[in-house]
């Protein structure tokens, strides 16, 4: 596979219609969105910049940039703490198992999309060291083995989560696609501000900060009617 056609593989890996189970997760919009705390396309985009801040850019940014990393030192024991750390750092369970199934399948998809590429290598230092193969994880894996340079699969996987509360939110609120569309726009402006701002500090630094987010994920599961699984 030449370079061109590795780019266009990772493009790809961004779609938000990839089969992954993405559709089924607002990772605790639907809570916001249903006690009255975003009602507005101004709200969501302030949620949406708070969570670009205090958890993305801070914590699956920098835990792929450590992970980029262990793959190029062949570090798989750096590469699955960092794996676990993600995976303890979403207090709400759903959250947890959310981003774990969804890296399970995104793997389990890498398979019959990228046959050629050492995947079985992958899921032996998961099994050897007892991580979980958290979305991130996977995704930064495919995204080195791709050619991707760690900077655009930083950004790549942030812009799909910006896109992913996008896609959630068309569901739960009464906002149109060229909206949503505007606001992804926007976010990736706020992607490529805010990682500039911390692509130099180091992985072990990584950290999420969003009291209020890990709340609404948490009490997810106890809504009277739930559109989505998390």
């Amino acid at each position: 596979m030449n370079r061109d056609a590795r780019f266009l593989a990772y493009v790809q890996m961004l779609d938000s219609a990839l089969p992954i189970g993405g559709f089924s997760h607002s990772f605790g919009l639907e809570t916001y969105v249903q006690k009255g705390a975003i009602g507005s396309l101004a709200e969501l985009e302030q949620y949406m910049n708070s969570q670009i801040h205090c958890s993305l850019v801070r914590l699956e940014g920098l835990a792929i940039k450590g992970m980029y990393a262990a793959i190029e030192e062949a570090d798989m024991r750096r590469f699955c703490r960092l794996d676990s750390i993600l995976h303890v750092q979403r207090p709400a369970s759903e959250s947890r198992e959310g981003q774990h199934k969804m890296g399970r399948r995104l793997l389990t998809l890498a398979r019959k999309l990228y046959p050629w590429m050492a995947l079985d290598e992958l899921e032996q230092a998961l099994s050897d060291y007892q991580a979980y193969g958290t979305l991130p994880a996977v995704h930064a894996w495919i995204a080195c083995r791709l050619g991707i340079p760690m900077d655009d699969a930083v950004r790549g996987f942030l812009y799909t989560a910006v896109s992913a509360i996008a896609g959630s939110a068309l569901r739960l609120m009464s906002v149109g696609q060229t909206e949503c569309q505007l606001l992804i726009s926007r976010g990736t402006e706020h992607i490529a501000e805010e990682w500039s701002k911390v692509r130099e500090l180091p992985p072990d630094l990584l950290h999420s900060f969003s009291p209020l987010q890990d709340i609404c994920a948490m009490q997810h599961e106890g809504l009277y009617s739930r559109l989505f699984m998390s």
